[in-house]
């Protein structure tokens, strides 16, 4: 709640030798702890003072008033992103939305102050991002970020309502994941054996059989797999960037995970482990030892470009669909679906956050599954009792 404003002569060099000013209390910032006040000086006379005092109490009480009209947008986007975003986000969508709000955001709209940018602006904005020939789904994105920080704009109130609601802003369309059959699967892997080094052979293995993301693959330790009980315990994130190598948290918290994997898979990462320990005692002291299973010839972590690299000629030389090395994850989840297995058991196995997020990527398979539902149920009515 504010303070009533308080007046007070100030000393000028006018023919009563001062003016009034006046200054209203607005309580603490709560973001930096610190006293915020209006003040407005100048007036000739205390009656004038009073009126404009009243008017800025009048839009206090309708919440319309903004202490700092002068706030660019380039200054507060700098500001949400250290103060909120860094600490909302994981480290690798960090680091996308600072190059969002750098290549993209700023260049365009930085320039503005907060209260100018109205809704005419954003749809300009969004209209020379698909001049540049910007993806629709890429512009959602970066309309997304935009939204956030002016929402926060609104609850630090430096504006009183977000320009971005009133925008109708291009919606992606969804991606159409390709995936393998169980055949064009097995046809990969023969052929990956022989055309790929081993260690290639056993990441395209692990992740067809598993469905883990390609940083939950790179960073895989022996300590994660125990043989015994045939699981894979996923804990962690290789990244890779301009900072080069590091290990980071996974996704969510539902991304931490333990996969059960069959015998074909616990035979597989045998047989590689002892060409890998091969390796290592032949290179002795010259091996990085970092426990990881797929690493390079002396232990240090795998670039992502040459797992890709190593993926796709593999693809070529099998004569198969081209795929993403993430669309790995998707053939092991239609694969599972097909076979039977529950959505939720599909949706534990994969790390995602709901069995929402499960069902609308694989909505594909949707009418698959209602078939053989059908089916069963039409075999089970018709047993004798």
């Amino acid at each position: 709640m504010f303070n009533m404003a308080y007046f007070r002569k100030v000393p000028a060099k006018n023919k009563k030798g001062y003016t009034y000013s006046f200054t209203i209390e607005l309580g603490k910032d709560p973001i930096t702890g610190k006293r915020k006040q209006v003040t407005r000086r100048g007036f000739e006379t205390k009656k004038e003072a009073e009126v404009v005092a009243n008017e800025i109490e009048n839009q206090i009480n309708k919440n319309t008033f903004i202490l700092d009209s002068n706030v660019l947008l380039s200054s507060h986007i700098e500001k949400w992103l250290d103060l909120i975003a860094k600490r909302k986000v994981k480290e690798t969508t960090f680091k996308n939305y600072r190059r969002v709000v750098k290549n993209k955001i700023i260049p365009l709209l930085g320039h503005f102050k907060l209260n100018e940018i109205k809704p005419a602006h954003i749809e300009h904005f969004i209209a020379k991002l698909l001049d540049e020939g910007l993806s629709e789904r890429y512009i959602e994105y970066i309309f997304a970020v935009l939204y956030g920080s002016m929402e926060k704009a609104v609850d630090w109130e430096l504006i009183n309502k977000n320009p971005l609601d009133k925008v109708k802003v291009p919606r992606g369309r969804r991606r159409k994941y390709v995936t393998w059959t169980r055949e064009e699967v097995n046809k990969f892997l023969n052929v990956a054996k022989f055309v790929t080094a081993p260690v290639y052979h056993a990441i395209f293995t692990t992740a067809l059989y598993t469905g883990m993301r390609r940083g939950e693959l790179l960073g895989l330790k022996w300590e994660d797999v125990d043989f015994d009980a045939g699981t894979i315990h996923v804990r962690r994130n290789l990244i890779y960037d301009d900072e080069g190598f590091r290990f980071g948290t996974l996704k969510t918290e539902s991304s931490e995970r333990d996969i059960t994997i069959e015998d074909y898979l616990v035979e597989c990462l045998k047989s590689y482990r002892i060409k890998q320990l091969e390796v290592k005692m032949s290179l002795g002291k010259l091996y990085d030892d970092q426990d990881l299973i797929f690493a390079r010839q002396d232990g240090r972590p795998i670039y992502p470009r040459t797992l890709t690299e190593n993926f796709n000629r593999a693809t070529k030389e099998a004569a198969l669909p081209k795929i993403r090395i993430h669309d790995c994850r998707h053939t092991h989840a239609t694969l599972l679906l097909e076979a039977g297995v529950s959505l939720k058991e599909v949706q534990e196995r994969l790390g995602h956050s709901s069995i929402k997020m499960t069902g609308d990527i694989y909505a594909h398979v949707t009418p698959k599954i209602k078939a053989r539902t059908a089916q069963k149920f039409g075999d089970y009515m018709k047993l004798e009792s």
